[in-house]
């Protein structure tokens, strides 16, 4: 082989060398942006995020949505989705399967490049394909540099936030989910016995009550096992406590020690952190209803007497009311930031994302093997929702600016689901109907240049 030769081979090989490196090798961690005492969250709904995103060279439209997100301090989403390697897919799954589909680390790439800087795992598509499927997600997260909560290997780990920024700017971020399944949910390491990996879960159950001639009526049953004491005034019934009031009502609280523990995590990270964050992923009462759960809304007022200066939901799809709560504001839902429903089998749907009545299904009134049709790509709402920007100085909720976006609602079905900044008319009638949804919370909406504003002075 002749010298050149060579010195060809060897420079082309250092090419290679260089190439694998540059994809191999970890990325920087992502660091708190700007300085001084001002610091800007913005917020982001759902993200199912499975093509890789176009360049924002060719979208201009895309452009002007990173540009919101790197504008800020740092920019947060709930991320829906496993993100794994194709060909190593955990439990040889077969990637036509009819599962709710993955993303890969193209997509923690492109999600990086937008702006994004924590990312919410706790929600109802943590362990689609099983519990390793938490660990490859936080790797491919990892070596994107991006920083993530809500999942682990134990309830402890689970409900730990992600931190950033120094003192004085530092942000904490607990991620929780009350829509998930039991076998999602976290459990505590006790002694040698290990936890499950899972979400950090907050649980909820039915509180039923019914009338004096309903409680003798199904005290006679034979399914309702008997009081100890013939005057109790309680009975239970296939394993359901039922107890005998003035009037029949049923209604949904909250698991006290998930919410205990969690309300701990706040008050813990608040004495460290300057501004703590709490995300919440809520189908309750289920996808068609634009209110939250009675349980969801005593949870995120507890969060925020707790420290927390914002509630962000997610999870049903589309936006929910905002509440303006003594130092902080709940976002009650969102909706979606990043939704590519193209590449979603409806049959791969789960009960939380298929619209089920999830209270009757919590009172086993509804199997939760029962699939109805989904409606998110019918719904305009899907494909319309906002970017939250909380303004703070020195740790003090100063204002919140809402930026509306178009996911692309006049688009053929299958082209949907990538954010751009709304027109002005369409900025108007999306913030119109957020302000509706928010004035049960006492919270007013201004429109000032198709942006919303809520004043905290």
């Amino acid at each position: 082989m002749s010298n050149q030769l060579r010195i060809g081979v060897g420079a082309m090989a250092l090419i290679l060398v260089g190439l694998l490196w540059r994809e191999l090798r970890p990325a920087s961690p992502v660091e708190l942006r700007g300085t001084g005492d001002s610091v800007t969250i913005a917020a982001t709904g759902d993200t199912l995020l499975l093509k890789p995103l176009p360049s924002v060279n060719s979208d201009a439209g895309l452009r002007d949505v990173e540009n919101v997100l790197q504008d800020a301090s740092l920019a947060v989403t709930n991320l829906e989705e496993n993100l794994l390697d194709p060909k190593n897919i955990p439990g040889g799954a077969s990637p036509n399967e009819r599962r709710w589909p993955f993303g890969t680390k193209k997509s923690a790439q492109d999600l990086r490049r937008l702006g994004f800087t924590i990312l919410s795992l706790a929600n109802n598509h943590a362990i689609d394909y099983g519990v390793d499927a938490i660990s490859r997600t936080t790797q491919i997260l990892d070596g994107a540099g991006l920083l993530h909560a809500g999942t682990g290997v134990d309830s402890a780990q689970a409900r730990a936030p992600a931190s950033i920024g120094p003192a004085g700017r530092h942000v904490a971020l607990i991620a929780v989910a009350a829509s998930a399944s039991p076998e999602a949910r976290a459990t505590p390491t006790r002694g040698e016995i290990l936890g499950r990996p899972g979400v950090n879960a907050l649980k909820y159950a039915p509180d039923v009550t019914v009338d004096a001639q309903t409680f003798a009526t199904l005290k006679q049953s034979p399914a309702a096992a008997a009081p100890s004491d013939a005057k109790s005034s309680e009975l239970t019934m296939s394993g359901r406590v039922i107890k005998k009031g003035a009037r029949t009502d049923v209604h949904f609280v909250a698991d006290d020690q998930d919410a205990n523990e969690i309300l701990t995590q706040v008050r813990t990270a608040r004495r460290q952190a300057e501004i703590v964050i709490v995300m919440v992923h809520s189908h309750e009462p289920s996808n068609q209803s634009t209110e939250p759960a009675d349980f969801f809304r005593k949870f995120a007022r507890d969060t925020i007497e707790a420290g927390a200066a914002l509630v962000i939901g997610q999870g049903p799809h589309q936006l929910r009311g905002i509440e303006v709560y003594k130092t902080g504001v709940i976002f009650y839902s969102l909706g979606n930031f990043i939704f590519d429903l193209s590449s979603v089998d409806p049959r791969s749907e789960d009960v939380f994302d298929a619209g089920t009545d999830l209270y009757r299904l919590a009172l086993g009134a509804v199997s939760d093997q029962e699939a109805p049709t989904s409606q998110a790509v019918e719904n305009p709402a899907s494909w319309e929702s906002v970017i939250a920007l909380a303004e703070f100085e020195r740790g003090t909720l100063r204002s919140v600016r809402l930026q509306p976006l178009d996911l692309g609602v006049d688009l053929p079905a299958k082209q949907r689901g990538t954010p751009h900044l709304a027109n002005a008319d369409r900025s108007r009638e999306i913030l119109r109907r957020l302000s509706d949804l928010s004035r049960e919370f006492g919270t007013r909406v201004r429109i000032e240049n198709s942006i919303g504003v809520i004043d905290r002075e």
